[in-house]
């Protein structure tokens, strides 16, 4: 894990820390010793957990600060957060990895995880929650659980498993894990390489919505404000119904939940809303790449998002002035059609 985040032995923060023939090595134990905690300029990365128990009731101990199971408790073997800050600052990513010593028989060439420990990490999923105070609604956390199991076979063979399949179609699945089998244990370390690099955005897209979410809660629309850039012909595109990204400023919607975003309605400054774009796809990228206006002030570094978009239809004729008062700071709010439609006074 250390190598992967590109990390000294010093940038790591665990108490049973032990050196090897140069190699840095960390005991995990039950309670307070479980934590290994990676930090990189005193900004938190990641946290790897050994054997935490998620309650109702926090126990400092053993537990994860605002992870709840309502039901019966839940102890997974090892929980890895990853800390993402390109969406909204200490944003964590949780992923369960839980040990089992044992195959179920063979698939081909290829050994095969236990049924019931592939339907364990289903179970973990549905019932470790997020609340953020004890009044808080509860959210769903988990975004994968994988089995560590000590099977074999050729790494191709196993890539086309179906149990190494399922880790990109439903973040469920497994990875064979025997001691000196170093090609199956870099898909291992690939995979969580790629969650480490992943961006916020990417990793929200992929996760699957409940039946029907959409549909009670509606298609979510976008309006965000659109002033001039130095981009050419960035603000004419919207003029024309012919845009094909906009660009947030300094302050981009981070309370907004991204994934429910399908539409995007542009509130041009001074005309007011015309069309409607579908959103097809959110990145983040630097603020240099937007290149601002003069006098935004940013620094180059600074991070924004990108909303690549597709025509879709227009609302009316002509412009329409809406009140722009409930923006998020003068920039941007969510809503439905419907909702759009009652500011046009449809």
């Amino acid at each position: 894990m250390r190598h992967l985040l590109g990390l000294n032995a010093d940038e790591v923060e665990h108490r049973n820390r032990t050196e090897l023939s140069g190699m840095f090595t960390w005991t995990l134990g039950k309670g307070g010793h479980s934590r290994i905690l990676f930090r990189k300029d005193d900004v938190e990365l990641a946290e790897l957990i050994y054997n935490p128990k998620h309650v109702e009731r926090e126990n400092d101990i053993v537990s994860i600060s605002y992870l709840v199971s309502p039901t019966v408790a839940q102890k997974p073997d090892i929980v890895l957060q990853l800390t993402k800050n390109d969406l909204s600052r200490g944003m964590k990513m949780t992923y369960l990895f839980d040990a089992k010593y044992r195959i179920d028989g063979k698939a081909g060439s290829v050994d095969i995880p236990p049924e019931d420990a592939i339907n364990q990490m289903h179970r973990y999923r549905d019932a470790i929650y997020y609340r953020e105070y004890d009044a808080a609604p509860l959210k769903k956390e988990v975004i994968g659980g994988y089995i560590l199991f000590p099977g074999g076979g050729e790494p191709a063979d196993v890539e086309v498993s179906k149990f190494y399949k399922t880790i990109g179609e439903v973040n469920i699945g497994a990875f064979p894990l025997r001691p000196n089998d170093g090609r199956n244990r870099r898909l291992l370390e690939d995979f969580i390489r790629s969650l480490i690099e992943r961006k916020s955005t990417e990793t929200i897209s992929q996760v699957i919505p409940q039946k029907g979410t959409f549909v009670e809660v509606g298609d979510r629309v976008l309006v965000g404000l659109v002033k001039p850039n130095s981009r050419r012909g960035y603000l004419d595109g919207f003029k024309d119904g012919k845009a094909v990204r906009y660009y947030t400023g300094s302050h981009f919607p981070t309370t907004i939940a991204l994934q429910d975003l399908h539409f995007f309605v542009p509130y041009v400054k001074g005309l007011g809303i015309r069309d409607v774009y579908e959103i097809t796809r959110i990145r983040t990228i630097a603020a240099s790449e937007v290149k601002q206006t003069e006098g935004d002030g940013a620094a180059v570094n600074d991070i924004r998002l990108t909303f690549e978009l597709k025509f879709s239809r227009r609302l009316s004729d002509g412009w329409q002035r809406i009140d722009t008062h409930g923006m998020i700071d003068y920039t941007f709010f969510d809503t439905t059609f419907e909702g759009i439609g009652q500011l046009m006074g449809l």
